[in-house]
């Protein structure tokens, strides 16, 4: 009969069995301990302390804390790139969703002006962290003022880099400092002055060329 007993709880929902516990309608004590140990994690996630769960389950201190050692090592998880994808993958999910729930409490017709305005600080705030997170993860760059100084070098000393991909990095940059709330007036003169140096490198190094395919076809004529 215990044994049907047990099939039956394991096949009812947690939250159902727990209720059924507080209830009075199922002895805690008859619970096995794979049941016991999916109870008493929810009731860690309510802020039970390990003496009322036990006093839950008439069990000892000790038993409880051998089963919450238990529910550790089951969770217990490995550095994996792919979990920290995914996990970061949500962060950002998370904070999206909530940052465009505020932008449209911020557009509500009864809001008063101070709780718009709250609302869209705080919106702008989601963002700030976001990127901060980000940048502190590795998924960003973590300061845009080191990269505008490298980018400064490959203008001048890096003849391989494409011009291109340093003007899509600069917008990059541009894009990155908005939503950080880094874009000052300083960073974006100096953007600017970035774009005209790799503007006259271009054209430098156009001229170049054309001189080197000149001398090349001098030489030729000469040979011949």
């Amino acid at each position: 009969m215990s044994a049907n007993n047990d099939q039956a709880n394991k096949e009812q929902p947690i939250l159902a069995l727990i209720q059924d516990i507080k209830d009075g309608r199922i002895a805690p004590e008859t619970i096995d301990k794979e049941l016991r140990q999916q109870c008493i994690e929810v009731f860690l996630a309510e802020g039970y302390t390990t003496s009322s769960i036990a006093q839950i389950f008439k069990k000892t201190d000790r038993t409880i804390r051998r089963d919450i050692e238990d529910i550790r090592a089951q969770n217990a998880i490995t550095p994996d790139i792919d979990l920290a994808k995914k996990t970061i993958g949500e962060m950002v999910v998370y904070m999206h969703t909530h940052r465009a729930y505020l932008m449209r409490l911020a557009r509500l017709k009864d809001a008063s002006v101070a709780e718009k305005a709250q609302a869209e600080y705080l919106a702008a705030r989601i963002g700030i962290e976001l990127v901060a997170r980000l940048q502190t993860l590795g998924f960003l760059p973590l300061k845009p003022q080191e990269i505008i100084a490298d980018i400064s070098h490959h203008v001048t000393a890096d003849n391989e880099s494409s011009f291109d991909e340093l003007r899509s990095q600069i917008v990059e940059i541009e894009r990155i400092s908005k939503e950080s709330g880094e874009l000052t007036p300083e960073m974006t003169k100096e953007l600017e002055n970035l774009k005209k140096r790799i503007e006259k490198a271009e054209i430098q190094d156009k001229v170049t060329k054309i001189l080197s395919h000149t001398d090349e076809k001098g030489k030729d004529e000469k040979d011949n």
